[in-house]
């Protein structure tokens, strides 16, 4: 198991908890997506504390279908929407999009891969990274550690992962904005295991337009 490289404690942040944050400490390990060497040098001194900041205090505005945060130790505001996230990913608006595959259409486009099922023993209803063949497993793994999960041989790609990958082998106009923003929401809600936060590179295209412009 890798080290621990960051620590986020309630005792050196000055910070206003959500009523769904994680328990303190946080601990963020060299595995985790917010050390991936892909992210600018910019970013490497303070994402991983900013991250770790609206993690833990991000609220999710149903009605407006907002999130809020902070950042800077409670001095500055974030807020993140579907189209705030398009907007950053350099993605169109306003225009008509794909709906999402089903896991069905998805099932079945593996089988078209080449998916062996006879390498899943007894879960034959899950899809498994091992039962793809070398191209698609290394394609689908890369793939997956880029939306923010590390993907091991046995593992079964969320049905978020599932759909990410068809939509794009399909050469789908997806809607990745609402998309990510709704896994975005969904992981919080689920307030998934510190030491594992779920965020994906993009996530600091959105930090660091409010970092840059609160410093």
């Amino acid at each position: 198991m890798a080290a621990s490289l960051f620590t986020f404690s309630s005792t050196s942040r000055r910070v206003v908890p959500a009523p769904n944050s994680p328990p303190l400490p946080i601990y963020i390990k060299a595995t985790n997506i917010v050390f991936n060497p892909d992210i600018p040098d910019v970013h490497r001194e303070f994402f991983p504390e900013q991250v770790c900041e609206f993690y833990y205090t991000a609220t999710i505005n149903d009605e407006n279908n907002v999130m809020s945060g902070t950042i800077g130790r409670g001095r500055h505001s974030v807020f993140i929407s579907a189209d705030l996230l398009s907007v950053a990913l350099r993605l169109r608006i306003f225009e008509p999009f794909s709906e999402l595959p089903t896991i069905k259409r998805c099932r079945h486009l593996f089988d078209q891969l080449g998916y062996d099922h006879s390498k899943a023993g007894a879960r034959s209803n899950l899809i498994l990274h091992q039962c793809m063949t070398p191209r698609w497993k290394f394609f689908t793994g890369a793939l997956c550690k880029c939306v923010g999960h590390k993907s091991r041989n046995g593992d079964q790609p969320s049905t978020y992962e599932q759909q990410v990958v068809c939509s794009l082998l399909l050469n789908k106009r997806l809607d990745y904005g609402a998309f990510f923003f709704d896994q975005l929401v969904q992981l919080l809600r689920a307030n998934v295991c510190a030491d594992h936060l779920p965020f994906p590179c993009w996530i600091a295209l959105v930090l660091d337009k409010f970092f840059a412009e609160a410093y």
